[in-house]
């Protein structure tokens, strides 16, 4: 407890990353990329535990970490110490502190169910159609960015594992908003693209680098313009299927899995099971795997549970830390399998430099290490089944179809 309770700014910079690693709950598979991300992680939470102290807030920013946990391959985000693949917690939701380094943008999956199984050549022509003409949302115009880091289109044949009527076919949109990363339509939600944004934030800094924070009536109007960001990222993935697919589909689920909840939760790249958000509108969620194994719909559940919680050795450190509500409110569930590096074995130690982190990897070669700064310039891979099997383990979800790929697209 003697970290925990005294002031962090009394404390020496070593003491206050080990208090601030007491506060990763991981439920990762505990690879290369997820120990990657817990190392990163403890970064991110020291800062947010000063700030947090300096505004006279209780300093227990906490970072729950769901199976796909990994890193963030936007380098703004990572060089400010989060990961990715999992839930970022600084408060009740009612406290008006933002903090922006975290970059919402709004991603999601649109699951849509299908008859028959569409023609690639006549969905690349669609695409092409739609990609030299201009959709509108609220008149605001459709930036397509389907072909871009991980976003894709994706088709499958539905084999059902539930009582669930489902369609013999799915497909997978996934997108996000780049129209309101800047100022064009408002705040911008990209501190590191909006110059309003920038202006208007408080810059913070800390012993371990600098977060840009929004506090009170400026925290509140980001709040209203990321709800509108939100709802603008799910139509925007209507629109499209619905220029691609015609009427002749039907939507089973459209969820997003990184994106700003309230005040002081953000879903860091993972799916929120929590049916009472007024973000979320079902109880179905999709799991995206690599294009070459099946992809899954999960039913949500509430969690973690007081049984998950003791079989993790999470209770009595929640506990301690007086964190133990927020971790059975946790309610989430991968999106994805989440970036992997083959090579890395493990994080052998961290070393710090003019706010710059070298993370010295272990790799399963024997006697060899990697130094890492930006995990964006790393060759990786995408895990695959074992991601679905962790989360049955620990009892996050069910399983109610298995989709088999027919293929995938990035035009």
């Amino acid at each position: 407890m003697g970290l925990i309770t005294q002031k962090v700014s009394n404390l020496e910079p070593k003491e206050i990353i080990k208090r601030a690693e007491s506060f990763i709950f991981s439920t990762g598979i505990n690879d290369g990329a997820a120990k990657l991300c817990q190392a990163n992680m403890k970064y991110g939470l020291a800062m947010f535990h000063i700030i947090q102290e300096r505004y006279g807030f209780e300093p227990k920013a906490c970072f729950i970490s769901s199976p796909d946990e990994t890193v963030s391959r936007n380098s703004y985000r990572w060089n400010s110490g989060f990961g990715y693949g999992g839930k970022l917690v600084w408060g009740t939701g009612n406290d008006r502190i933002i903090f922006l380094n975290t970059k919402p943008n709004c991603c999601g999956i649109l699951v849509g169910g299908l008859e028959e199984v569409p023609e690639v050549y006549e969905i690349i022509k669609k695409i092409d159609e739609i990609k030299g003409s201009e959709l509108y949302y609220n008149d605001i115009l459709l930036n397509w960015d389907y072909d871009i880091s991980n976003h894709f289109i994706n088709c499958f044949e539905t084999k059902n594992l539930s009582n669930i009527k489902l369609p013999p076919y799915m497909f997978f949109i996934h997108g996000s908003a780049p129209e309101f990363r800047d100022e064009k339509y408002g705040l911008g939600l990209y501190i590191d693209k909006s110059k309003f944004l920038k202006e208007l934030a408080i810059e913070e800094s800390t012993k371990f680098g600098k977060q840009y924070i929004l506090i009170d009536n400026d925290a509140s109007d980001y709040i209203e313009f990321n709800k509108k960001a939100i709802e603008f990222s799910k139509n925007k993935r209507i629109i499209i299927a619905k220029n691609i697919f015609g009427n002749n589909y039907k939507v089973i689920c459209n969820q997003t899995h990184q994106f700003l909840k309230d005040y002081n939760n953000m879903y860091l790249g993972c799916n929120c099971t929590n049916i009472n958000c007024n973000f979320i509108d079902s109880d179905i969620f999709p799991i995206a795997l690599r294009a070459d194994v099946p992809a899954y719909l999960f039913k949500g559940k509430e969690n973690f549970n007081t049984t998950v919680m003791q079989n993790l050795n999470f209770l009595e450190r929640a506990e301690t830390l007086g964190i133990q509500n927020i971790l059975e409110s946790a309610c989430i569930l991968p999106h994805g399998a989440g970036y992997c590096f083959p090579d890395i074995k493990k994080v052998n130690k961290v070393l710090e430099y003019k706010d710059k982190r070298y993370f010295v990897c272990e790799l399963k070669t024997k006697e060899r290490v990697k130094i890492i700064r930006n995990v964006r310039e790393i060759q990786y891979e995408y895990r695959g089944r074992d991601i679905v099997l962790k989360t049955l383990q620990l009892n996050l979800g069910s399983i109610i179809a298995r989709l088999n790929p027919i293929f995938s697209l990035k035009l």
